[in-house]
């Protein structure tokens, strides 16, 4: 299980020198960063998101967060696609699924800790807008399927 998180965090170290291209269409356009809350258990979400641009209209965002609380502690790493429906106004919505694997600690008092792996998808859904900067922020809804989390809410940016 430790082999797991090291390789994610080698192919994040090794996909930092290519965010600085920008390109059209499918590649890695950048980053961004995501917070928010999860349901069942009870935790902070904080984690980061790659911009692979995309395959007219569905949008590939993959993502790494960790979380903490209700006698949890989680790392997972998600692959998102997105369905981006037409522009309202500034507002991007869009719908989806992620496919990820969780690393779920539960610390539980007078009893002996428990370490579970779980693979399992997401369905979202959200909004995302462009910023005056260029950068573009986010909102959205999951509802997991067999995840560690029932339900969480995110928000986030990127560069």
């Amino acid at each position: 299980m430790k082999r797991i998180t090291i390789c994610l965090f080698c192919l994040v170290l090794l996909s930092l020198p290519a965010m600085a291209e920008k390109n059209e269409g499918f590649g890695l356009h950048g980053w961004g960063l995501r917070f928010g809350v999860g349901d069942d258990p009870d935790q902070v979400v904080v984690g980061a998101q790659w911009d692979f641009g995309d395959i007219k209209p569905v949008h590939f965002e993959p993502n790494v967060e960790f979380s903490f609380g209700d006698d949890h502690v989680t790392l997972s790493g998600n692959f998102a696609t997105h369905y981006r429906f037409r522009h309202v106004d500034r507002f991007r919505p869009y719908a989806g699924a992620a496919l990820g694997l969780a690393l779920d600690r539960r610390e539980r008092p007078m009893q002996s800790d428990d370490t579970d792996l779980d693979i399992g998808m997401r369905a979202v859904g959200g909004f995302n807008w462009n910023l005056k900067s260029g950068r573009e922020a986010f909102v959205e809804f999951a509802v997991g399927l067999g995840y560690p989390f029932d339900a969480q809410v995110m928000a986030g940016w990127n560069f």
